[in-house]
């Protein structure tokens, strides 16, 4: 079953047979994942379990949702605010294997692209390992970033911030495996800070509601407000400028978390989006399915092919192995970027506040 057809199930729109089926089984399933999310956090709370203090100050980013939350380009853009305010960040995020993450994490490969070798990025999921790994190999690191670190509550954090996308903010209101919470959405009050993302993309009634959920449940607003927004484009090393697509037919291609919202960026960009090709996240890509991509997009008369910085990761290898092809479309990623719509002083006081040295 694909990522979209879940989604459907998951939000009540499959209303066929199979749709309700499959629901009732998701439902059936719902109350074990919500005891063991309980009994696993119960032992954090009451201390049976203690966080491990990584060797400098710890910041994570998180989420309460699977699926994509624009994640990836906040935690850019935290490094970017760290590194300005003179901190030297490294970023460790869930990985596979210690020693494997790099070929096989799709976010490490695409940090390690966007922030370039100044910044360690450092796959494990023993983020206490990666620490100490990132600390033999560059000693003057001297905050942790955690990528995707709420619910790792092994590892000590001195700021807790929580993403929630506006355009899918609760997960069908459902933990997993009915929906796509994580974990229920009273434990947003550990975060010490909430960043709406993707404000933009939806109607101001619909994040106002948002935000009085939270400020209910918290006893606070969010901290921040974000957009994203494609400040130019790349192809595919060199830079072109934000309206580049503005006269040109685009097919669209993706594998990511949201890519709904991928689309509606996209169709803002372009003179004309043909079709856009949506595959499930994280997905395995084949020489042959790209080459199929690249002519479905020239059948269909378009002028370029837009997909993410993280597709790119896994097509640049396999069109090295497809050849030159000198009627190859030209094949963009859209630059990403942050932009605080509020909330920016209280964030930059708190990254200050948490890397500050202890007294």
């Amino acid at each position: 079953m694909n990522h979209a057809r879940l989604y459907d199930i998951m939000a009540g729109l499959d209303r066929s047979l199979s749709g309700h089926a499959a629901r009732l089984g998701l439902c059936i399933m719902e109350p074990g994942y919500r005891l063991a999310i309980a009994l696993r956090n119960k032992t954090f709370d009451l201390g049976l379990r203690k966080p491990t203090r990584l060797p400098r100050p710890t910041i994570s980013v998180g989420n309460l949702t699977t699926g994509g939350t624009g994640k990836t380009p906040m935690v850019i853009e935290l490094v970017k605010q760290l590194t300005e305010q003179g901190s030297r960040p490294a970023v460790l995020l869930r990985g596979y294997m210690a020693d494997q993450a790099a070929t096989h994490s799709d976010e490490a490969q695409e940090l390690a692209r966007e922030l370039g070798s100044s910044v360690p990025v450092e796959p494990n999921p023993n983020r206490a390992q990666a620490a100490n790994r990132v600390i033999q190999q560059h000693p003057t690191t001297s905050v942790f970033l955690l990528d995707d670190g709420f619910q790792h509550r092994q590892a000590h954090r001195d700021l807790d911030i929580v993403l929630i996308d506006a355009t899918r903010p609760l997960g069908f209101g459902r933990l997993l495996p009915r929906g796509l919470m994580r974990e229920p959405l009273a434990n947003l009050r550990r975060a010490d800070a909430i960043i709406i993302t993707r404000c933009d993309l939806v109607a101001p009634d619909v994040l106002t509601s948002l935000d009085q959920k939270i400020k209910h449940l918290t006893g606070q607003p969010p901290t921040a407000h974000t957009a994203y927004r494609w400040s130019g484009f790349t192809d595919p090393d060199s830079n072109l400028p934000q309206n580049h697509l503005s006269n040109l037919k685009v097919v669209g291609v993706s594998a990511i978390g949201n890519p709904a919202a991928f689309d509606q960026m996209l169709n803002h960009a372009a003179a004309e989006v043909l079709f856009s090709h949506t595959f499930d996240d994280h997905h395995a890509y084949t020489a042959q399915e790209i080459q199929n991509l690249l002519a479905d997009a020239r059948q269909r008369g378009a002028q370029a092919v837009v997909t993410t910085e993280k597709d790119w990761v896994k097509w640049h290898t396999l069109l090295q192995a497809i050849g030159n092809n000198p009627t190859a479309l030209p094949i963009l990623r859209p630059i990403l970027g942050v932009e605080f719509l509020d909330g920016a002083e209280a964030i930059d006081r708190m990254l200050k506040q948490a890397t500050a040295p202890k007294q």
